[in-house]
């Protein structure tokens, strides 16, 4: 398996794995209208024109030839944290035939290297409340909830009911 920044050339993929690891991580979680409502396409779209604009770096994890994964950094975008300070993975999925393989570890390792290089000095990143498997996960790498919650208004307005972890570097 090969990390390395992500491309434009890379946004149809990166689109085709959120929308399939949303429609099987949130399945129970999310109403079914909500993930059939997904759409590769608009993906497609949003992530070219987010790695034709990125201030920061996108990355992806590539098992031969093949993008299986990808983890999107950015600045904090929270009111309450230095964005120059933390960092904030915005996103982070990995094709669900990969879950459970080291993928998800090794690709969030590298972007947590990545922050430091940045000179943050911790990171944040936000998980359904109702996710326990992301929450073991990411508490498995070192992060802790910060009792932060929120809820965020989604796709056909359903509410998404969030908690923020943080990892100090």
């Amino acid at each position: 398996m090969q990390i390395r920044p992500a491309t434009i050339a890379d946004a149809q993929r990166i689109g085709q794995i959120h929308v399939e690891t949303w429609r099987a991580a949130y399945r129970d979680q999310v109403p079914d209208a909500v993930l059939a409502a997904l759409d590769v396409s608009w993906r497609t779209i949003f992530w070219e024109k987010r790695l034709a604009t990125a201030q920061h770096e996108i990355w992806v994890a590539e098992s031969g030839k093949e993008i299986i994964g990808f983890c999107d950094l950015v600045p904090s975008r929270d009111p309450d944290s230095n964005p120059e300070e933390t960092g904030e993975i915005a996103a982070a999925y990995v094709q669900p035939d990969f879950w459970r393989k080291g993928v998800g570890r090794t690709l969030c390792r590298r972007v947590l290297e990545q922050a430091r290089l940045q000179n943050h000095i911790s990171v944040t990143l936000w998980v359904l409340t109702s996710n326990i498997a992301a929450q073991n996960f990411y508490e498995a790498l070192g992060f802790r909830p910060d009792g932060t919650t929120k809820i965020e208004k989604g796709l056909q307005n359903h509410e998404f009911h969030e908690a923020r972890y943080e990892i100090s570097l």
